[in-house]
């Protein structure tokens, strides 16, 4: 038996978050001497932090539902340590992953707890790492095809296209520009997104999900790309859609469509960029 977690999605998808891991002896589920004042130091250094996830595990030693166990009592171990020291999201759950996720050969290595924190300087990226997760989850149950794979005449309208393909088209943006390294929309994309306007309004039961991307860099560390969708449904909710129709979710650089670093500014381009997906039509 396991205990899932929401928010495991941390492990793999946040540049900006941190991470520690504290480890236990063989079969115990509380630290040792030594990994608790390593705890207790830690706590001293973030007490302006803030704990996103925690996550247990064993080693492959013993059985699968003694290590569930075993891993659990090791999360509640530390969850109990980091009470009024840490600040907590306040739907904080854990996970204890037994020996299903070994990282390691050396089973030392994988008996131990690993909390997923942000610093006090890092709070505000909270938002963005909790919608990417639940945005991508959702779009992880859907095909998603790029509309040129379609016969589009091109005679036919946004609208028209729209209404011809179905639910988890892909449509690229053009000429969605920001400021610099900034999420703030130049004026010239709002002419685009103003087509996207109309086509909402045109087809009201429309929801839709906006992708972000940058370019040249490997990691997003600040979420520039979920910041940068959430300023494209922030523009469409200032026109009046409705919020229950609109979602936002960034990629970072994982999804280029050229090489990291690109060759040209061309390549550039199309690696920073903004897509819309018909999630409901």
């Amino acid at each position: 038996m396991r205990l899932f977690f929401a928010f495991i999605f941390l492990v793999n998808i946040c540049s900006g978050q941190e991470q520690v891991s504290f480890f236990f002896d063989t079969n115990k589920f509380e630290l040792n001497s030594i990994e608790n004042q390593k705890l207790l130091s830690w706590i001293e250094d973030n007490k302006s932090s803030k704990v996103l996830s925690i996550i247990g595990m064993t080693d492959a030693k013993g059985t699968s539902d003694y290590n569930d166990e075993l891993s659990l009592r090791r999360v509640d171990h530390i969850v109990n340590k980091l009470k009024n020291q840490i600040q907590f999201r306040s739907d904080f759950k854990s996970i204890g992953l037994g020996e299903t996720i070994s990282v390691t050969e050396e089973e030392a290595l994988n008996r131990k707890v690993t909390i997923y924190y942000l610093k006090k300087e890092q709070i505000f990226l909270e938002e963005y790492i909790i919608n990417d997760y639940q945005v991508t989850k959702q779009l992880d149950s859907i095909s998603i095809t790029d509309v040129e794979k379609f016969n589009i005449s091109p005679k036919w309208t946004l609208g028209q296209i729209v209404s011809k393909v179905p639910k988890g088209t892909l449509f690229t943006l053009e000429d969605i520009q920001f400021q610099f390294d900034s999420a703030q929309l130049l004026s010239n994309a709002k002419i685009e997104l103003d087509k996207w306007l109309q086509v909402l309004n045109e087809y009201p039961n429309l929801k839709i999900v906006i992708q972000g991307h940058i370019c040249c860099i490997p990691k997003d560390e600040i979420l520039l790309s979920s910041q940068r969708a959430k300023s494209v449904m922030t523009y469409l909710l200032s026109k009046g859609i409705a919020s229950n129709r609109l979602q936002y979710v960034g990629f970072g650089s994982s999804k280029p469509k050229f090489k990291i670093p690109e060759r040209n500014g061309y390549e550039a381009l199309m690696n920073r960029r903004v897509e819309i997906i018909l999630l409901e039509k």
